[in-house]
């Protein structure tokens, strides 16, 4: 029988007994079961409760019979490991278990997937007291969470990037509505020819206590936060918008948007995108939606869904950081794209690393054979862009050619480019 919820003063007990004990080392793990929320709200807390049950055996038969497993609320487990040699041994004991977390479910003759994350904390590495232990603990997994990794060990940074989220977050929903964001532009221009293709529309934040944010800071945030759909929606509205004020060279301009995996499970997206399109009056063909190869495997079967009814009305799908996401060809066979974009890992070093100028040339071939076009970002020097045109790269996008720019810069730059 799994154990019942534990109150907080039993499991500060038992943190209490943990870290005062002879073992030399021992960790506490807090896992929160995200999906498992959404399980039980879509599907009734019956089922959420036996996949709670089954996993909680699951796990128990992964770890030593001296370790404790504590059911700290509705979706969320405490983890005890003692009698620990090393970090790596909480590292390996982590791993184990995110393994088994990260098994697909079969939920009404789907398997899928659900998120969750694990923090953890060290004792006495981290501390030796029960409640500064626990609160490491939380602030670790809201780090995995964010991250979208499956595990996280506290650090200080953690601490530290927890509260610029925290005052990132009570801004963002009002950063639209004050001004703050804006689009910078990267061009994508012929490998042979030199012509401007289009841009990619990268999404810029100015706030005013922490400056220039990235993307790669926010949307984490705002995926969180559930606001993604209406960032997404500001991106594709202000890039088409924008690109109209180009003028006369906007008529044969594509424009790429980024897009999230949640956008793909809201269902206003496909209204959204076609209301932008009908809005600016914009030829299908010449938005390119982007969506990362790891975003996919998510769900690949509603992804695959979603993609080929937008790429039915004309729109482009762009799979971006290819070459990452260590899907099979059996998924990716699914995938509706029209092109794929080589991740800048193998870009980089292609001069110098036979491997990954083995693996982009595979990479073009395979695509060759699916009528896709070639994008290869992360483009540096004159040497890799003649290599890349050697080995058939279609499309190349990086510092060597443009860095991102606000659009008025991107403006001059296209003019002087023409």
């Amino acid at each position: 029988m799994e154990p019942s919820i534990s109150p907080p003063l039993q499991l500060l007990d038992q943190l209490g007994k943990l870290t005062t004990s002879a073992t030399a080392n021992s960790a506490l793990m807090l896992i929160s079961l995200h999906g498992l929320r959404r399980i039980g709200n879509i599907f009734g807390s019956r089922l959420s409760e036996q996949i709670m049950h089954d996993l909680i055996q699951q796990l128990e038969c992964a770890i030593r019979p001296d370790d404790r497993i504590l059911r700290s609320g509705r979706f969320e487990l405490a983890v005890l490991i003692s009698g620990l040699l090393n970090r790596g041994h909480a590292v390996l004991a982590a791993n184990k278990l995110a393994d088994i977390l990260g098994t697909p479910i079969e939920i009404s003759k789907k398997e899928r997937k659900f998120p969750f994350s694990i923090g953890m904390a060290l004792s006495p590495e981290h501390s030796c007291d029960p409640e500064q232990l626990l609160r490491y603990a939380e602030i670790a997994s809201l780090a995995s969470e964010i991250t979208q990794t499956p595990y996280q060990i506290y650090s200080h940074d953690d601490l530290e990037s927890i509260v610029t989220d925290w005052d990132i977050e009570g801004d963002l929903d009002n950063a639209i509505a004050n001004n703050q964001l804006s689009l910078h532009y990267q061009p994508k221009i012929s490998s042979r020819d030199g012509r401007l293709l289009g841009a990619e529309a990268l999404m810029r934040w100015q706030h005013p206590v922490h400056g220039m944010i990235p993307p790669d800071r926010f949307i984490p945030v705002a995926e969180n936060m559930g606001i993604m759909p209406k960032l997404t929606w500001w991106c594709i509205n202000t890039a088409l918008r924008e690109r109209i004020e180009l003028g006369k060279p906007a008529s044969s301009l594509s424009v790429a948007v980024n897009i999230s995996a949640l956008d793909l499970t809201d269902e206003r997206f496909i209204k959204s995108v076609l209301g932008a399109i009908g809005i600016w009056d914009t030829p299908p063909e010449v938005l390119t939606l982007e969506i990362t190869e790891g975003s996919l495997m998510k769900d690949i079967a509603l992804s695959a869904d979603i993609l080929k009814r937008l790429q039915s009305y004309g729109i482009r799908i762009s799979i971006d950081d290819f070459g990452t996401g260590y899907s099979s060809l059996a998924y990716f066979k699914q995938l509706p794209a029209d092109e794929l974009k080589i991740d800048r890992s193998f870009i980089v070093n292609i001069l110098d690393n036979d491997l990954d100028r083995h693996i982009v040339s595979t990479i073009v071939q395979m695509a060759r054979k699916l009528r896709l076009d070639i994008v290869a970002e992360g483009l540096e020097t004159a040497l890799t862009q003649q290599q890349l045109i050697e080995l058939g790269c279609d499309i190349i996008q990086g510092y060597h050619i443009a860095r991102p720019m606000p659009q008025a810069e991107f403006i001059t730059w296209s003019k002087s480019h023409d």
